[in-house]
Protein backbone atom coordinates (compact mmCIF):
# COMPACT_ATOMS: atom_id res chain seq x y z
CA UNK A 1 0.00 0.00 0.00
CA UNK A 2 1.32 3.42 -1.18
CA UNK A 3 3.26 5.47 1.83
CA UNK A 4 2.77 2.20 4.63
CA UNK A 5 5.24 1.12 6.47
CA UNK A 6 3.96 -2.32 6.66
CA UNK A 7 5.42 -5.29 4.45
CA UNK A 8 3.07 -7.19 2.45
CA UNK A 9 3.46 -10.88 1.76
CA UNK A 10 3.09 -14.67 3.30
CA UNK A 11 4.18 -15.25 6.57
CA UNK A 12 7.61 -16.56 7.65
CA UNK A 13 6.61 -19.95 9.13
CA UNK A 14 9.69 -21.05 11.50
CA UNK A 15 9.15 -24.79 12.35
CA UNK A 16 11.38 -24.98 14.47
CA UNK A 17 12.10 -21.46 16.27
CA UNK A 18 14.12 -22.71 19.20
CA UNK A 19 17.65 -24.29 19.62
CA UNK A 20 19.19 -26.67 18.21
CA UNK A 21 18.16 -26.37 14.08
CA UNK A 22 19.30 -28.46 11.11
CA UNK A 23 22.23 -30.96 13.27
CA UNK A 24 22.82 -33.56 10.43
CA UNK A 25 19.97 -32.79 8.58
CA UNK A 26 17.37 -33.17 11.13
CA UNK A 27 15.38 -30.42 13.25
CA UNK A 28 16.59 -30.55 17.26
CA UNK A 29 13.54 -29.59 18.91
CA UNK A 30 9.46 -29.52 18.69
CA UNK A 31 7.61 -26.55 17.10
CA UNK A 32 6.75 -23.18 18.82
CA UNK A 33 3.89 -25.46 20.06
CA UNK A 34 5.28 -28.41 21.47
CA UNK A 35 3.73 -30.46 18.97
CA UNK A 36 5.41 -33.80 17.26
CA UNK A 37 4.71 -33.75 13.91
CA UNK A 38 5.53 -36.75 11.76
CA UNK A 39 8.46 -35.49 9.61
CA UNK A 40 9.97 -33.24 12.68
CA UNK A 41 12.39 -35.25 14.38
CA UNK A 42 14.54 -34.47 17.17
CA UNK A 43 17.82 -34.71 17.40
CA UNK A 44 18.86 -36.17 21.07
CA UNK A 45 22.31 -34.97 22.89
CA UNK A 46 24.17 -37.90 25.09
CA UNK A 47 27.18 -36.91 27.25
CA UNK A 48 27.89 -38.33 30.87
CA UNK A 49 30.97 -36.25 30.81
CA UNK A 50 29.18 -32.65 30.31
CA UNK A 51 29.45 -30.55 33.15
CA UNK A 52 26.09 -30.73 34.77
CA UNK A 53 24.47 -33.42 32.97
CA UNK A 54 21.35 -34.99 33.69
CA UNK A 55 18.33 -37.05 32.71
CA UNK A 56 15.83 -34.45 33.76
CA UNK A 57 16.32 -32.30 30.83
CA UNK A 58 14.58 -32.44 26.98
CA UNK A 59 18.22 -33.11 25.97
CA UNK A 60 17.93 -30.91 22.86
CA UNK A 61 20.48 -28.42 23.17
CA UNK A 62 24.08 -30.13 23.02
CA UNK A 63 24.88 -27.92 26.00
CA UNK A 64 22.44 -29.71 27.89
CA UNK A 65 22.57 -33.12 27.32
CA UNK A 66 21.15 -35.89 28.94
CA UNK A 67 23.20 -38.78 31.02
CA UNK A 68 22.36 -41.69 29.31
CA UNK A 69 21.30 -43.29 26.26
CA UNK A 70 17.75 -44.88 28.01
CA UNK A 71 16.65 -41.53 28.58
CA UNK A 72 16.84 -40.84 24.96
CA UNK A 73 15.45 -43.59 23.72
CA UNK A 74 12.38 -42.57 26.11
CA UNK A 75 11.91 -39.38 24.99
CA UNK A 76 11.99 -40.29 21.02
CA UNK A 77 8.70 -41.22 18.96
CA UNK A 78 8.33 -44.21 16.28
CA UNK A 79 8.74 -43.25 12.97
CA UNK A 80 9.27 -39.54 13.67
CA UNK A 81 12.73 -39.48 12.32
CA UNK A 82 14.63 -39.15 15.77
CA UNK A 83 18.54 -39.36 16.29
CA UNK A 84 20.46 -39.83 19.34
CA UNK A 85 23.57 -38.71 19.37
CA UNK A 86 26.21 -39.95 21.73
CA UNK A 87 29.32 -37.58 22.48
CA UNK A 88 32.99 -39.45 22.60
CA UNK A 89 34.32 -40.59 26.31
CA UNK A 90 37.87 -42.28 27.13
CA UNK A 91 36.48 -44.97 28.65
CA UNK A 92 38.75 -47.98 27.03
CA UNK A 93 41.51 -49.31 28.39
CA UNK A 94 44.27 -47.97 26.08
CA UNK A 95 42.54 -44.54 26.65
CA UNK A 96 44.58 -41.55 27.68
CA UNK A 97 44.81 -38.00 30.11
CA UNK A 98 42.12 -38.45 32.77
CA UNK A 99 39.58 -36.06 30.97
CA UNK A 100 36.53 -37.40 29.70
CA UNK A 101 36.83 -40.68 31.57
CA UNK A 102 32.54 -41.43 32.45
CA UNK A 103 31.88 -43.61 29.79
CA UNK A 104 28.05 -44.94 28.51
CA UNK A 105 27.91 -48.23 30.90
CA UNK A 106 24.28 -49.05 30.42
CA UNK A 107 22.63 -51.93 29.22
CA UNK A 108 19.79 -50.39 26.63
CA UNK A 109 17.21 -51.79 24.95
CA UNK A 110 15.80 -49.78 21.81
CA UNK A 111 12.03 -50.38 21.52
CA UNK A 112 11.05 -47.11 19.57
CA UNK A 113 10.63 -48.07 15.41
CA UNK A 114 12.88 -45.82 13.11
CA UNK A 115 15.31 -44.50 15.55
CA UNK A 116 19.03 -43.84 15.33
CA UNK A 117 21.48 -44.15 17.57
CA UNK A 118 24.77 -42.41 16.53
CA UNK A 119 28.58 -42.18 18.20
CA UNK A 120 29.99 -39.28 17.48
CA UNK A 121 33.33 -40.10 17.70
CA UNK A 122 36.52 -38.25 15.24
CA UNK A 123 38.79 -41.67 16.02
CA UNK A 124 38.13 -44.86 13.76
CA UNK A 125 36.64 -47.37 16.23
CA UNK A 126 34.00 -45.49 17.90
CA UNK A 127 32.39 -44.20 21.12
CA UNK A 128 33.02 -46.79 24.06
CA UNK A 129 29.85 -48.47 25.15
CA UNK A 130 30.24 -51.42 27.75
CA UNK A 131 27.21 -53.05 29.58
CA UNK A 132 25.52 -52.54 33.55
CA UNK A 133 26.82 -55.79 35.08
CA UNK A 134 28.65 -58.71 34.03
CA UNK A 135 27.37 -60.87 31.28
CA UNK A 136 24.47 -58.86 30.00
CA UNK A 137 23.79 -57.14 26.20
CA UNK A 138 24.98 -53.66 25.74
CA UNK A 139 21.91 -52.98 23.22
CA UNK A 140 19.10 -55.13 22.25
CA UNK A 141 16.96 -53.95 19.36
CA UNK A 142 13.28 -54.70 19.41
CA UNK A 143 11.82 -52.41 16.84
CA UNK A 144 11.99 -52.21 13.44
CA UNK A 145 13.66 -49.71 10.87
CA UNK A 146 16.58 -48.85 13.51
CA UNK A 147 20.19 -48.29 13.03
CA UNK A 148 23.39 -48.05 15.01
CA UNK A 149 26.78 -46.76 14.33
CA UNK A 150 29.67 -45.37 15.42
CA UNK A 151 30.64 -47.14 18.90
CA UNK A 152 33.59 -49.32 20.18
CA UNK A 153 31.56 -52.07 22.19
CA UNK A 154 33.65 -53.71 24.96
CA UNK A 155 32.78 -55.08 28.11
CA UNK A 156 34.64 -52.38 29.89
CA UNK A 157 34.98 -53.35 33.76
CA UNK A 158 32.61 -56.13 33.75
CA UNK A 159 33.16 -60.02 33.10
CA UNK A 160 31.74 -60.79 29.56
CA UNK A 161 29.45 -58.80 27.57
CA UNK A 162 27.54 -59.59 24.21
CA UNK A 163 27.21 -56.48 21.81
CA UNK A 164 23.79 -55.99 19.81
CA UNK A 165 21.07 -58.09 20.05
CA UNK A 166 18.25 -58.19 17.18
CA UNK A 167 14.83 -59.84 18.35
CA UNK A 168 11.86 -60.15 16.25
CA UNK A 169 9.13 -62.61 17.66
CA UNK A 170 5.87 -61.30 15.74
CA UNK A 171 4.46 -60.99 19.76
CA UNK A 172 6.47 -58.18 21.56
CA UNK A 173 9.63 -57.77 19.78
CA UNK A 174 9.56 -56.51 15.96
CA UNK A 175 13.10 -56.02 15.29
CA UNK A 176 13.27 -56.54 11.00
CA UNK A 177 15.40 -54.52 9.10
CA UNK A 178 18.39 -53.02 11.70
CA UNK A 179 21.26 -51.50 10.08
CA UNK A 180 24.73 -51.78 12.22
CA UNK A 181 27.46 -50.05 10.79
CA UNK A 182 31.26 -48.69 11.71
CA UNK A 183 31.49 -50.05 14.93
CA UNK A 184 34.28 -51.83 16.50
CA UNK A 185 33.84 -54.99 18.42
CA UNK A 186 36.99 -55.65 20.60
CA UNK A 187 38.48 -58.92 22.46
CA UNK A 188 35.97 -58.59 25.40
CA UNK A 189 33.02 -59.21 23.52
CA UNK A 190 31.71 -62.78 23.76
CA UNK A 191 29.39 -62.55 20.64
CA UNK A 192 29.24 -59.50 18.67
CA UNK A 193 26.02 -59.19 16.79
CA UNK A 194 22.72 -61.84 17.40
CA UNK A 195 20.21 -61.84 15.09
CA UNK A 196 17.08 -63.79 16.13
CA UNK A 197 14.51 -64.48 13.55
CA UNK A 198 15.69 -60.70 12.48
CA UNK A 199 15.16 -60.33 8.73
CA UNK A 200 16.73 -57.80 5.74
CA UNK A 201 19.19 -56.55 8.54
CA UNK A 202 22.22 -54.87 6.92
CA UNK A 203 25.29 -55.44 8.59
CA UNK A 204 28.53 -53.31 7.13
CA UNK A 205 31.63 -51.85 7.54
CA UNK A 206 32.55 -53.13 11.19
CA UNK A 207 35.28 -54.57 12.43
CA UNK A 208 35.05 -57.60 14.82
CA UNK A 209 38.46 -57.90 17.02
CA UNK A 210 39.45 -61.35 18.78
CA UNK A 211 35.59 -61.17 19.75
CA UNK A 212 35.58 -64.73 21.84
CA UNK A 213 32.85 -66.88 20.32
CA UNK A 214 30.64 -65.03 17.45
CA UNK A 215 31.40 -62.01 15.28
CA UNK A 216 27.15 -62.47 13.60
CA UNK A 217 25.21 -65.32 15.03
CA UNK A 218 21.82 -66.46 14.59
CA UNK A 219 21.60 -69.83 17.08
CA UNK A 220 20.90 -73.29 15.61
CA UNK A 221 17.75 -73.52 18.85
CA UNK A 222 16.16 -69.56 17.50
CA UNK A 223 14.50 -69.12 14.01
CA UNK A 224 17.38 -68.29 12.56
CA UNK A 225 17.72 -64.91 10.11
CA UNK A 226 16.89 -64.45 6.85
CA UNK A 227 17.53 -61.77 3.69
CA UNK A 228 20.58 -60.16 5.44
CA UNK A 229 23.08 -58.02 4.03
CA UNK A 230 26.59 -58.70 5.60
CA UNK A 231 29.10 -57.31 3.46
CA UNK A 232 32.32 -55.07 3.96
CA UNK A 233 32.97 -55.96 7.41
CA UNK A 234 36.42 -57.19 9.16
CA UNK A 235 37.12 -60.44 11.02
CA UNK A 236 39.96 -61.13 13.28
CA UNK A 237 40.56 -64.42 14.89
CA UNK A 238 36.77 -64.33 16.09
CA UNK A 239 36.77 -67.35 18.26
CA UNK A 240 34.13 -70.05 18.15
CA UNK A 241 32.92 -68.56 14.29
CA UNK A 242 33.08 -64.76 12.44
CA UNK A 243 29.66 -65.96 10.75
CA UNK A 244 27.70 -68.42 12.23
CA UNK A 245 23.82 -68.14 10.80
CA UNK A 246 22.61 -71.80 12.14
CA UNK A 247 19.31 -72.50 12.72
CA UNK A 248 17.54 -72.28 9.31
CA UNK A 249 19.18 -69.09 8.22
CA UNK A 250 18.41 -68.62 4.78
CA UNK A 251 18.28 -66.22 1.30
CA UNK A 252 21.52 -64.11 3.16
CA UNK A 253 23.93 -62.54 0.90
CA UNK A 254 27.79 -62.27 2.35
CA UNK A 255 29.88 -60.58 0.31
CA UNK A 256 32.97 -58.39 0.39
CA UNK A 257 34.45 -59.23 3.75
CA UNK A 258 37.87 -60.17 5.19
CA UNK A 259 38.37 -63.52 7.15
CA UNK A 260 41.69 -63.59 9.28
CA UNK A 261 42.26 -66.89 11.09
CA UNK A 262 44.96 -67.38 12.86
CA UNK A 263 44.82 -70.93 13.01
CA UNK A 264 43.95 -71.60 9.14
CA UNK A 265 47.06 -69.16 7.99
CA UNK A 266 49.42 -71.77 10.28
CA UNK A 267 47.59 -74.64 9.01
CA UNK A 268 46.17 -75.85 12.35
CA UNK A 269 42.76 -77.01 13.11
CA UNK A 270 39.81 -74.58 12.70
CA UNK A 271 36.64 -76.01 12.57
CA UNK A 272 34.00 -73.57 11.55
CA UNK A 273 35.85 -70.45 12.65
CA UNK A 274 34.88 -69.03 9.36
CA UNK A 275 31.59 -68.68 8.01
CA UNK A 276 28.87 -71.66 9.12
CA UNK A 277 25.57 -72.12 7.43
CA UNK A 278 24.47 -75.72 8.45
CA UNK A 279 20.79 -75.81 8.23
CA UNK A 280 20.42 -72.91 6.48
CA UNK A 281 19.50 -72.76 2.74
CA UNK A 282 19.43 -70.22 -0.52
CA UNK A 283 22.41 -68.11 1.27
CA UNK A 284 24.61 -66.83 -1.42
CA UNK A 285 28.31 -66.38 -0.47
CA UNK A 286 30.37 -63.96 -2.68
CA UNK A 287 33.84 -61.91 -3.14
CA UNK A 288 35.30 -62.90 0.98
CA UNK A 289 38.64 -63.15 1.46
CA UNK A 290 40.08 -65.86 3.56
CA UNK A 291 43.38 -66.65 5.30
CA UNK A 292 43.19 -70.23 4.68
CA UNK A 293 44.32 -72.67 1.29
CA UNK A 294 41.92 -74.03 -0.97
CA UNK A 295 40.90 -77.58 -0.03
CA UNK A 296 43.06 -79.99 0.22
CA UNK A 297 42.03 -81.93 2.32
CA UNK A 298 43.99 -80.74 5.43
CA UNK A 299 43.58 -78.81 8.78
CA UNK A 300 42.94 -75.26 8.90
CA UNK A 301 41.93 -75.38 4.71
CA UNK A 302 39.17 -74.32 3.19
CA UNK A 303 36.78 -77.15 4.01
CA UNK A 304 37.64 -77.44 7.69
CA UNK A 305 37.14 -73.28 7.99
CA UNK A 306 33.86 -73.09 6.37
CA UNK A 307 30.64 -75.35 6.05
CA UNK A 308 27.65 -73.76 3.50
CA UNK A 309 23.98 -75.22 3.31
CA UNK A 310 23.69 -78.04 0.10
CA UNK A 311 21.45 -75.25 -1.61
CA UNK A 312 24.08 -72.31 -0.85
CA UNK A 313 25.94 -70.97 -3.36
CA UNK A 314 29.62 -69.84 -2.97
CA UNK A 315 31.01 -67.72 -6.34
CA UNK A 316 33.61 -65.94 -6.30
CA UNK A 317 35.72 -66.51 -2.86
CA UNK A 318 39.63 -66.26 -2.73
CA UNK A 319 41.76 -68.33 -0.34
CA UNK A 320 45.59 -67.60 -0.01
CA UNK A 321 46.46 -69.80 -2.73
CA UNK A 322 43.40 -69.26 -5.17
CA UNK A 323 39.83 -68.39 -5.88
CA UNK A 324 37.06 -71.04 -4.73
CA UNK A 325 34.76 -72.82 -7.26
CA UNK A 326 32.89 -75.18 -4.95
CA UNK A 327 31.15 -74.53 -1.57
CA UNK A 328 33.16 -75.80 1.38
CA UNK A 329 31.71 -79.26 2.94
Amino acid sequence: MPGSNVLWGPPVVRLNPWYPSGQMGVPGASNSTGERLHCTGKIFYVDPNYPGTSDQRDGTDPTCPLTTIAAAIAMTTDYAGDVIVVMQNADWQYAGGTVYTTGVNETVTLDRAGVRIVGLSPGGMGVPWSPAANGEICLSITAMDCQVEGFLFNAGAFAGADGVYVEWDGVLTWGDNAVIRHCFFDDSIDTAIELEFAWYCDVYDNVFSECDVYGIYAAAIGSGCSYALIHDNEFHDVGTAAVALLGGGADNHIFNNRFYNANAQAAGAATNEGINTTGGSGNFVTNNWFSCLLPVPAAGDLNDLCTAAATDAWAGNHCMNGLVVLNPT
